[in-house]
């Protein structure tokens, strides 16, 4: 089955002036979706204020305590698996807040992949769904969507399973994104699309030396709460070198959908692993506070119809350039027709990796609608 890319409709740089005038009052974008924009934030904080506050945003971190962290720590073989404590692993501290690192806010989240052959048991594993208050390491519930979607209770115990158990087959479904045919509100879908934005700093050790032996790992991924390891899933590479070991240039990368380990980046004839995009050369992270945003628009199993695109922005740059753009099939949804969960990761396959590196992530929103890019 041949992946297609779909290059036609959209603007290929998306943002807000940092200068006088303001931007126009919409941004569109491809689908017909339009965001409203307003004169740029003064400084990192504004700015964050600004982004969450839109009304389509469904919840939204930035690490301003532990237990934003603490709430969605996830360590496989500990008991249900909630980890809130950090008690489930060795490692499970690996998974923590650091306050000498970030946006805005005062922290980050910050995982650690220790050198040697022992990965790390744990994660960040949080439900699409809004959630309720201090449940979502927070001291007020999700937004919400401006309050048009269903709040869900949830209260993480140590070696509890309320995120495996939040959407399970034997519980009711619970903010799913999926096709319109599937299924709306009355059956637990929260939408058929969505808006996923993040600042990513990637440590600039993930390829030195024999670490770049090792290029397959896990930065991210879409998937369900019942299980990480799905048929939906959609994962975006730790370290995606495009088969060019040695560049010294961490490449953005994605592999799922189609079914499990399928490379979405092998397009054909096209030689690129970013199709779609709208710049000649692929994108790279930087190793500072990049940007990037997932849109996605679900299609059905079996039907290349699923749209993925991408926007990124290095430290500095206050517009979008969207480095991918694609239709894809999902071969079959194991568990609701639809994705429902991010994870955050440091999995590299059991592989020893030399150096010890950190994937760190700030400022993640969730949101039905456009995202503007950040100002600061």
């Amino acid at each position: 089955m041949i992946v297609s890319a779909g290059l036609a409709g959209a603007l290929p740089r998306v943002g807000l002036s940092q200068t006088s005038p303001c931007p126009p009052p919409q941004l569109n974008v491809l689908g017909g979706t339009s965001v409203s924009s307003t004169c740029p934030a003064g400084d990192a904080e504004q700015d964050w204020q600004s982004r969450i506050s839109g009304p389509g945003v469904v919840w939204f971190h930035d690490f301003r305590s532990d237990a934003e962290v603490n709430s969605f720590r996830w360590t496989g073989g500990f008991s249900g698996g909630n980890d809130p404590n950090a008690v489930g692993h060795a490692t499970a501290t690996d998974v923590r807040r650091i306050t000498s690192d970030g946006v805005s806010g005062g922290g980050c989240l910050e995982m650690i992949r220790r050198a040697g052959s022992a990965e790390c048991a744990s994660g960040w594993w949080r439900p699409f769904a809004p959630l309720t208050a201090p449940g979502n390491g927070r001291s007020t519930n999700d937004p919400a969507a401006n309050g048009t979607l269903s709040v869900r209770p949830y209260a993480p115990t140590s070696g509890g399973s309320e995120i495996n158990n939040f959407g399970s087959p034997n519980s009711s479904r619970k903010g799913v994104y999926g096709h319109s045919s599937y299924g709306g509100p009355a059956q637990g879908y929260d939408g058929t699309e969505f808006y996923l934005q993040m600042r990513v700093k990637m440590d600039p050790n993930r390829i030195a030396g024999a670490n770049a032996d090792n290029s397959v790992g896990k930065l991210l991924y879409l998937s369900h709460t019942y299980r990480s390891l799905t048929a939906q899933e959609l994962v975006t590479y730790s370290y995606g070198d495009g088969g060019n070991q040695g560049t010294g240039k961490n490449y953005f990368r994605m592999y799922g959908g189609w079914q499990i380990f399928y490379p979405l980046d092998q397009e054909a004839n096209t030689g690129r692993i970013q199709p779609g995009s709208d710049v000649a050369q692929d994108w790279f992270y930087s190793g500072g506070w990049d940007t990037i945003m997932f849109h996605l628009v679900m299609g059905r199993a079996g039907t290349d119809e699923t749209r993925i695109e991408v926007f990124a922005a290095h430290p500095g740059q206050t517009s979008y350039t969207r480095i991918w753009n694609q239709t894809f099939p999902f071969d079959e949804f194991e568990w609701d027709n639809g994705l429902a969960a991010l994870l955050l990761s440091t999995y590299n396959n059991g592989a020893n990796m030399p150096q010890q590196f950190y994937h760190r992530y700030d400022q993640i929103i969730f949101s039905k609608q456009m995202i503007p890019c950040p100002q600061v």
